[in-house]
């Protein structure tokens, strides 16, 4: 029997599963779609990865996530943000300023996409432990521990082990049946909290090269239009291709209701802010993690893009002697961040 099952193989699943075997347990990791990584998701072309999820991380501020990219051996650039910015307000005015608002301290990417940092704790496991597309749908209190039940591509299959942890956003703990019941109001707890981007979608453009740069312009852009809202360069180092990415400002409900125009509603956008040439990208891929089951509920439909104050909950007895709250919105510091899937892994360990 196992010691400990972990569910969901995202980066705070697979680094709580990581640390627990580094400790001598037996793990199992049970992971409902057919990929690893969770929100973390990346477009690869022969030029290398865009981030799809999150994108940018801050060493300097989250120890946990530049110790973990200095273990994978995994370089990192500053994001691009020389020259101007382009402003489009209520009424469709746009605007070039001069210079656009750097971060401070810098938004960095890995190289590689989020994916590669993902990847590189995923190889500290043994084969087998992480079982894709496996979907679990009952937790049950036993006398020695837990029976996780979930749907395989073999069929339902039940495992028995000491402990289990879920490393999901909290409102899909809600689409387990989890016996005894929790009480009604750690149930509403739970639903309460968003999951982090459950709510939010990107756009990514690629081009065959920058030409925005030579109209001195950054890439970034702000506009109050949309369908996006925030607009930055994406573009890889030395490669041989050139991409903008955006968050879109429209809610879900508006996206879905403009789902098959979306493409053309983005280059249209694209260019009015950067010119004719960005309205004719060589590929454009939209990532709306609203649609993704395994990210979203229906409660998240109504997400705003402000990111919320998460803070940690734990189970009650005697279910949280069992089944520990292991996802990225349960972290005691950076909810939802990626630093905060590390230190909420951290926390399920008592680390």
């Amino acid at each position: 029997m196992p010691d400990l099952i972990v569910i969901g193989a995202g980066l705070s699943g697979l680094a709580l599963a990581r640390e627990a075997a580094g400790r001598g347990a037996e793990v199992v990791m049970l992971e409902a779609r057919a990929r690893i990584g969770g929100r973390v998701l990346s477009h690869r072309t022969k030029a290398g990865a865009y981030d799809l999820g999150p994108a940018w991380v801050w060493p300097v501020l989250q120890p946990r996530i530049a110790r973990a990219v200095q273990a994978a051996g995994l370089a990192l650039t500053e994001q691009a943000e020389t020259g101007g910015f382009v402003f489009q307000d209520q009424a469709g005015r746009i605007q070039r300023l001069p210079h656009g608002f750097p971060q401070e301290p810098p938004s960095l990417r890995i190289t590689g996409g989020i994916a590669a940092l993902v990847e590189a704790v995923a190889a500290g496991l043994a084969p087998g432990v992480v079982r894709l597309e496996h979907v679990v749908r009952r937790i049950a209190l036993t006398e020695t521990g837990v029976a996780v039940t979930a749907e395989s591509p073999a069929g339902p299959m039940t495992l028995h082990a000491a402990r289990a942890a879920l490393a999901l956003p909290p409102r899909l703990i809600g689409g387990i049946e989890i016996l005894p019941a929790l009480p009604p109001s750690v149930g509403a707890g739970l639903a309460a909290v968003p999951g982090w981007m459950a709510g939010q979608a990107k756009a990514l453009a690629l081009y065959d090269r920058p030409f925005w740069r030579d109209a001195g312009l950054s890439g970034s852009a702000f506009s109050q239009v949309g369908p996006l809202g925030e607009l930055h360069d994406a573009s890889l180092p030395g490669a041989e291709e050139a991409a903008l990415f955006g968050f879109f400002s429209w809610p879900p409900a508006l996206r879905a209701a403009h789902r098959a125009g979306l493409p053309e509603l983005v280059t249209r956008e694209l260019g009015a802010l950067f010119g004719a040439e960005a309205a004719r990208p060589r590929e454009m891929i939209i990532q709306d993690w609203a649609t993704e089951p395994f990210t979203a509920t229906e409660a998240d439909q109504a997400n705003g893009n402000a990111h919320p104050d998460y803070r940690p909950i734990a189970l009650p007895a005697p279910w949280g002697e069992r089944i520990t709250l292991a996802g990225a919105e349960m972290a005691p510091e950076f909810g939802g961040y990626l630093e905060g899937a590390l230190a909420a892994a951290e926390a399920a360990l008592g680390a």
